[in-house]
């Protein structure tokens, strides 16, 4: 039986990364070696399978239609043996959170020093994304974000439901000398969702056409229309698992009449089998059980 082509998979590594680059010298840079150490590893790889990868410049190169065929089937696995081999040397103690930006400034971040009580041992590493561009990250332990009302949740653990209720900065009420006692229409609003889908909903609950609603400011992120409903710009549809802070405070009240809203869920799935990840998703859950 004939042997099978022997290949070094470091070369192939230089390979996809002086693809990626565009440039050996660059590719060196990476790698920590010379532009002519990668040369050299490309030409005995280009050798060994009797294909040409590159089309070589003065300081640049450009695949070849093998080239490009190569990189293809081989830089996927390349980035799945870094991921995999980052995970051996990551601590078992350490697990990666990521979690909606708003989600993570106001509940997660603050409420960490709990989590830490109970298992000192464990470090977390916070990292944040946009709800509405919620990516899928391979190398995190634990996902958290965010499902609007009949959005697809499937493989996503419940965490919380998101209960959704106009509070307002007592400075407003005073300049406008009103108590709290007061209709919601009558009262500047803050956009924080597209297209108002959430006041929306709320409208429909009460019996409000959005025609009466007047919208004073507009906001990408629940954070900041709450630091625009502090500062007392208007009235936000808040989420109560957001606003715990404020309303303690006295820095936000509600406003009376309105119960509030389900507008959505906060949802977790777990990525990774660690002790550590399992301890997190538990101290979740009973921290967030008050929220139902």
């Amino acid at each position: 039986m004939q042997d099978k082509h022997r290949i070094s998979l470091n070369a192939v590594r230089v390979f996809a990364i002086a693809a990626r680059k565009g440039s050996l010298t660059a590719a060196g840079v990476e790698l920590g070696v010379t532009s002519g150490a990668v040369s050299h590893q490309l030409k005995k790889l280009e050798d060994e399978l009797g294909v040409s990868f590159f089309h070589r410049g003065n300081n640049t190169v450009s695949l070849t239609d093998a080239g490009r065929r190569f990189y293809q089937e081989v830089a996927p696995a390349i980035a799945l043996i870094e991921r995999s081999a980052a995970a051996l040397y990551r601590d078992e103690n350490e697990i990666v959170v990521h979690a909606t930006t708003s989600l993570a400034l106001r509940w997660l971040i603050p409420s960490l020093e709990r989590f830490r009580t109970l298992c000192p041992q464990v470090r977390v590493r916070v990292e944040t994304s946009s709800a509405r561009r919620f990516p899928t990250v391979p190398d995190t332990d634990i996902s958290i974000r965010y499902f609007r009302n009949g959005e697809a949740a499937d493989g996503w653990e419940f965490l919380a439901r998101d209960l959704r209720r106009p509070v307002v900065s007592p400075r407003l009420l005073k300049q406008d000398g009103q108590g709290l006692a007061i209709a919601v229409p009558n009262m500047p609003i803050l956009q924080c969702c597209v297209d108002n889908w959430d006041w929306r909903l709320w409208c429909d609950v009460f019996d409000v056409a959005p025609t009466e609603l007047h919208f004073a400011h507009a906001f990408d992120t629940d954070d900041a229309a709450l630091l625009a409903c502090v500062a007392g710009l208007g009235v936000m549809l808040a989420p109560t698992i957001l606003t715990g802070r404020e309303l303690t405070s006295g820095a936000l009240v509600t406003i009376r009449g309105y119960d509030p809203v389900e507008t959505g869920t906060y949802r977790y799935r777990r990525q990774s089998e660690s002790r550590a990840a399992r301890q997190f998703c538990n101290w979740m859950d009973a921290e967030l059980r008050a929220f139902g």
